[in-house]
């Protein structure tokens, strides 16, 4: 049977209880089915466990509303009542067999309630003196307070609280003690939510006036326990997350970074006659580690792994090469080159789960030696006189593990004379042959609810002019460069020119379903004579 339905049926009995009249009378007086209410306890006694307190309590009731004396309920009793009721309390509700009355049980016969008064005639105390059978008297007071914090409380105009919270602001009192006390002074559910002496000493517009100040009050009670549960409810939140990037950090320092053994590119050595100024390659979202599920609207990418990555670098570095040498190569890591921020598969921002081939360890240590294998290539070549490069301080993908992996892979190669740049913020610049390139991936992991957009508009163009001048940065030729979008786009501006670049991972099935089908690719810069011209390898 539902807890609801016994905590119905307990408080249907409570109201007969309160009544001062037997269930039989209540019932027929009610137009209640007398026979139900005597049917439903009884299978209540047969499917609920009966040491419940909630089921002792119904007992309880229940043998207190009961008619004395009719033969039925006496065998009940006799049966079954002593299990549940302490003996010498069925003899406080019972009377001897010689004193049983088939007459209703008057409740002011037993009682002796009085409203002292001072001398000037206010309300002072509530006293009670509530007689049981086979027991001392039930004694004692009320002050003006305790009183009005009954009536307050336990009136449904009130605060609607049952009398099991309300009686727990009377400790000395027990529940069924208590329970007496407001059927001898007659509180119900329907009762005033002041108690008498506040009525008599003021008048129906100050009542009025006090209720809504305690409506007020309720309800900004209400709001302060709201806000209690939400603040814990965020720091149970807060001290999952919080544990859960401990676990991060302490698995990425744990990670064994190393060079892992894949095949060395094989480049072709340029035409010494074709020598240009300088080459910027815009390596962006390379997301190692991501997979591409069957199912998805298109067929590319379904065998995206180091294999295939390192078979696009080997493209990359032959179109590098089909178009000469060069006095610098400028080589750009943009974020996102490792798909997930480590050992849980989510984005850095712990939103959603990805689908991933590899684990956090793997991701790293590929996206290291890819890289780095890519850069030996092209310096063993002879394709520039100088190789530099930069990477921007993160993505919205990978997070603090591409971050540490990138410091790994720069150590590496600064050791063999290589010139490397971490971007400690969000933008990042570098200078070459009269030009500013500023760098960013277009959105971080933590702060930024959209990223950088396709095309620039006027709320991100004065951002990035306010970044500009406070940098101190000046002049023409100022490039903006990101990644993030997978997509191939130019803007140009008063000053500046705004470029998305390709992903060379491309389109997953992710973008492909909600924002389009994009080309894989390298986009890059190549300046010659001073010159710059803008391109891209699509579809190695």
């Amino acid at each position: 049977m539902k807890e609801s339905t016994l905590i119905k049926y307990r408080d249907d009995l409570a109201e007969v209880r309160a009544s001062g009249m037997t269930l039989k009378a209540y019932c027929e007086a009610n137009g209640i089915s007398y026979a139900s209410m005597v049917v439903k306890m009884s299978n209540i006694k047969r499917s609920v466990d009966t040491s419940s307190n909630l089921y002792k309590e119904i007992r309880a009731l229940y043998l207190e509303c009961l008619e004395h004396g009719s033969k039925e309920e006496l065998e009940f009793i006799s049966k079954e009542a002593s299990e549940v009721v302490p003996e010498q309390m069925l003899e406080e509700i019972y009377p001897k067999e010689s004193e049983t009355t088939t007459e209703p049980v008057d409740a002011g016969n037993y009682t002796d309630i009085a409203l002292e008064r001072g001398e000037d005639g206010k309300i002072l105390y509530y006293t009670y003196k509530i007689y049981r059978r086979n027991k001392s008297p039930l004694v004692g007071k009320l002050s003006r307070d305790e009183m009005n914090i009954i009536y307050r409380l336990y009136s449904f105009y009130g605060a609607s609280l049952t009398q099991r919270e309300v009686s727990r602001y009377f400790p000395e009192l027990s529940l069924f003690d208590f329970k007496r006390i407001l059927t001898a002074f007659g509180i119900y559910k329907a009762s005033s939510p002041f108690a008498p002496h506040i009525i008599e000493e003021h008048s129906a517009e100050e009542l009025s006036m006090m209720q809504l100040r305690e409506k007020e009050n309720d309800f900004l009670r209400r709001i302060e326990e709201e806000r209690v549960r939400n603040n814990e409810r965020l720091l149970k939140q807060y001290a999952t997350e919080n544990a859960e990037l401990k676990k991060q950090i302490e698995n990425v320092k744990n990670l064994d970074f190393k060079i892992l053994n894949f095949k060395p590119l094989e480049i072709n050595k340029p035409k010494d006659e074709i020598y240009n100024d300088f080459v910027n390659v815009y390596i962006a979202d390379m997301h190692v580690g991501a997979t591409v599920q069957s199912g998805t609207m298109y067929n590319e990418n379904i065998n995206y792994g180091v294999p295939e990555i390192a078979r696009r670098l080997q493209e990359l570095a032959n179109k590098l090469a089909a178009l000469g040498g060069y006095e610098e190569i400028n080589i750009c890591l943009m974020g996102d080159m490792i798909d997930s921020c480590g050992v849980t598969n989510k984005t850095a921002r712990l939103d959603h789960t990805l689908p991933e081939n590899m684990d956090g360890y793997e991701q790293a240590n590929a996206y290291i030696t890819l890289i780095y294998n890519f850069v030996q290539g092209i310096a063993k070549a002879g394709l520039a006189n100088k190789i530099n490069l930069y990477s921007v301080r993160c993505g919205n993908h990978s997070g603090v593990v591409e971050y540490l992996a990138t410091k790994v892979l720069f150590a590496q190669l600064q050791a063999q004379g290589f010139n490397c740049t971490l971007f400690e913020s969000f933008f990042g610049t570098f200078q070459a042959g009269g030009h500013t390139f500023v760098l960013t991936h277009g959105k971080d992991d933590k702060f930024m609810k959209k990223g950088l957009p396709l095309n620039i508009d006027d709320k991100n163009k004065v951002m990035i002019y306010e970044w500009l001048d406070d940098n101190k940065i000046y002049g023409d030729n100022i490039h903006i460069i990101k990644g993030d979008l997978h997509s191939n786009n130019y803007n140009a501006c008063k000053k500046l020119d705004y470029r998305n670049v390709l992903s060379i991972f491309g389109a997953s099935d992710y973008s492909s379903f909600n924002f389009g089908r994009n080309s894989y690719g390298v986009s890059f810069d190549l300046c010659i004579e001073g010159n710059l011209m803008r391109g891209e390898f699509q579809n190695m």
